[in-house]
């Protein structure tokens, strides 16, 4: 007769135990939040803030000169790795309006601070530089993504193109317009 009694407190101890062991089993879904540029998103041990958008036809002159198909999106980024061991930093794809992804180029050639293709962080290190698209002119999404690629964001990228579109006579993308002879 103890013997049962003491079964029956067990089992009233270990069904909810278990249960709630269970429910933390359950991959809850995350929630993917979209981002303005300037604001600083933090995905497990990876912070990214976008920092500004850039617009070329191409890059280098003359014969050498790389054409893009479209046009050249560059999106100055930094990302830096808040762990306490090296980080990967997933390559990124762009989204247009009606849903359409582009992914990032893994060629630089000619891309001004290009942030590489295969992106390793240290511990407490940054990495700042352009990772660059090909895509037709427009609004897009960024999709950036944790160390582990499990948990996503998104940063807007609104059309804009006061920080440089076009390479054009005397205009320096680093410094603005030339300034006006009178």
């Amino acid at each position: 007769m103890v013997l049962p009694m003491r079964l029956h407190g067990w089992l009233l101890i270990l069904v909810p135990l278990c249960a709630a062991c269970l429910a933390s089993c359950v991959d809850h879904t995350w929630e993917v939040r979209t981002y303005t540029l300037g604001q600083k998103v933090k995905l497990g041990d990876l912070t990214y803030l976008g920092l500004e958008t850039q617009w070329f036809p191409a890059f280098g002159e003359g014969p050498a000169a790389r054409a893009a198909q479209n046009q050249f999106l560059l999106v100055r980024l930094s990302v830096s790795n808040g762990g306490n061991s090296d980080a990967a930093v997933p390559n990124f794809n762009v989204e247009d309006s009606t849903g359409r992804h582009f992914p990032e180029l893994t060629d630089g050639a000619g891309v001004p601070d290009w942030i590489g293709a295969l992106r390793t962080l240290a511990p407490a290190d940054t990495l700042v530089g352009n990772a660059v698209f090909d895509v037709p002119t427009g609004h897009y999404t960024l999709h950036i993504l944790d160390e582990d690629s499990q948990h996503e964001a998104r940063l807007d990228l609104p059309l804009n193109f006061q920080n440089g579109s076009v390479e054009g006579p005397g205009v320096d993308l680093r410094t603005g317009p030339a300034p006006v002879k009178k």
